[in-house]
This record gives C-alpha cells, structure tokens and sequence, in this order.
C-alpha cells in the first residue's frame, strides 16, 4: 500500500483520491492494483452506499497512465511489463464501468487519457468550465484506449472522429455538450460552447471514408479551424490516426462498453509488440522534449490500410 492512493469511508460515502499531484495523478501500475483492491473491498462493504473518485491538488484529476515508465520498460526490453500494466489498468477500468454500486467522479482540471478510463465511465462524471478533457494518444503514438471510444463513437455527429483522431484539448462545457461529462458545475448553456460551434465542420470534414479523406477535406475547408485541425492530425504519428478513426467507428457498432475493452486490450497486444512510434513518441514529447517524432509513416496517406487491419487481429 502507498500514500498514492489515499482511501476513506464515512456515511455510507467512500472516497478514493489519486494522490500523487506532481505528476498531475498520473497512475502507475501500483496505484493500479490498490485502487482495484480497494474498489473490489467496498463493493462488498455494507458500510458503502456509494464511491466518490477525486484527484489531489490543484493541477487536474489525472493526466493519464504514466507513460514515461512504460517506455522505459520497452526500452529496458521488457515490453511485456507495458503490455501487463495496459492489461491491470483496463480490468481496473472495466471493473469500474460495471460496479454495483453508484460512482460520482470529479474530473476538474486536467483529466485526460486513464484519468477518463478511471472516472468517465458509468460514473456521474463531473467537470467545471475549466476541465481539460482530452484523448491525446495519437501525439504519442497509440490510439484513444481505457474504453473511451465507446463514449467517443456516441458523442454528436462526428465528433468522436475528431477527438480521437487530432487528440484535441476540449473545455468543460464542450465535453458537457458532447456527452463526455455528465455535468459542467458553473457552466453557461452547452450548446454555447465551442465545440458546439465548431460541429459543423467538424460533421462535414470527418464523415469521410479514410483519415486521407478527411485530413484532405481538413485542408481544402474555408474554416480556418478546419485547416488548423488538419495541421495538429499531420503532426501526430500517422498510423495511430488511422488506427483511431477505425477503433471510433468500430466501437459505434459494438453493444457495451466491455466490448470497446476487449478490442483495446488486443490493440494493446499489438501495439506493445511494435511499439517503435509509442517509443519515438514519448521521446519526442517528454524525454528529449524536442517535439519532432520521427514517425514510421511520413504521411497519413503512407500508411496501408492492410496494417491497420491487422493491429485489430490477435488473440489476448
């Protein structure tokens, strides 16, 4: 047991804090495994009426699995650590989508990548107008994971597309609009926000076929957010982009959100097993910190749809 994870109950109320804010909550896999001991422990404690998640400090709820230690691992040669902690972390999460008993999330300030895995699903999840929501993986070479593309892939028009394939910043309000947060604590109306506003680009732009389609409708689109989109995809590694958009509008089709987990964990399997764009990713953007990755695929249009494909194909 670690101070990273701080655990109390009072009044049938049992709150769970991630605990380590200078990382901005960022959980590691001990953190992962307390959290799912402590989760199965209430769920047969008659004293918990119903469990509140929290993050410490003032910077966010959680910024995400700490990445930086699972490429460490890979670089160590020991990507079956990385892979074993991507599986920990989805069981937790799944655990958490389905609990027994009521969950009430506050995602205020940075809540991105795990934290949303931690406290987005099945949980009245609560932002304010200052909440960074975020799917960022493509800038580091995965794909949107933690089951979020079950929520992503039923958010208005085409904005799952969006979100998982540019990894886009949104404010509270925006989420709150999208169905990414259930409430947004002193918010204007949410059809005033600005993801609202950009929706129309955004539905006409990403109903494209392939991410080539849409990057080059992106492009050609008088909006200058538009083009600005377009900018952030190209920089990102171009086989992730590819492999988000279809785990989006794979994930639209499947009937619960176990299913979206069952699909990241193969992506896990796969990714973990040619892990060179997560490797050069994470490099670019918090090791050396020079922000130019040298992706695999120069292009989006490079990437050939049979390796897409195949990223989806394996057994766990």
């Amino acid at each position: 047991m670690t101070n990273e994870i701080l655990s109390e109950v009072g009044d049938g109320i049992a709150t769970l804090t991630l605990n380590r804010p200078q990382r901005i909550n960022a959980v590691n896999r001990a953190m992962v495994d307390q959290m799912s001991d402590i989760l199965h422990a209430w769920a047969d404690d008659d004293r918990v009426q119903q469990v509140r998640l929290a993050g410490a400090g003032e910077r966010g709820f959680c910024a995400g699995a700490d990445v930086r230690a699972l490429r460490d691992s890979i670089v160590a040669g020991h990507p079956d650590q990385a892979l074993d902690f991507l599986y920990a972390e989805y069981e937790m999460e799944r655990y958490i989508a389905y609990y027994p008993k009521p969950v009430t999330s506050y995602l205020s300030g940075i809540a991105m990548g795990a934290g949303l895995g931690i406290g987005l699903h099945n949980t009245t999840s609560i932002g304010q107008p200052g909440t960074r929501w975020a799917m960022p993986e493509t800038a580091i070479g995965l794909w949107p994971d933690v089951g979020v593309c079950y929520e992503l892939s039923r958010a208005p028009g085409r904005i799952g597309e969006y979100l998982a394939m540019s990894g886009q910043t949104i404010d509270g309000l925006s989420a709150h609009w999208a169905g990414l947060l259930v409430e947004c604590r002193g918010g204007d109306d949410p059809a005033s926000s600005a993801l609202a506003a950009a929706s129309g680009w955004i539905d006409e732009c990403f109903a494209g076929e392939d991410a080539g389609e849409i990057v080059a409708a992106l492009e050609l689109h008088p909006d200058k957010d538009a083009r600005g989109a377009a900018e952030t995809i190209r920089a990102r590694s171009p086989l992730s982009v590819c492999v988000a958009l279809q785990a989006v509008r794979n994930a639209r089709a499947m009937a619960e959100i176990g299913d979206v987990f069952d699909q990241d964990g193969k992506l896990a399997t796969t990714f973990m097993a040619d892990p060179a764009d997560f490797v050069e990713g994470v490099r670019a953007k918090m090791v050396d910190k020079d922000g130019d990755p040298r992706w695999r695929h120069a292009r989006i249009e490079d990437v050939d749809p049979a390796e897409v494909v195949t990223r989806f194909m394996t057994e766990i």
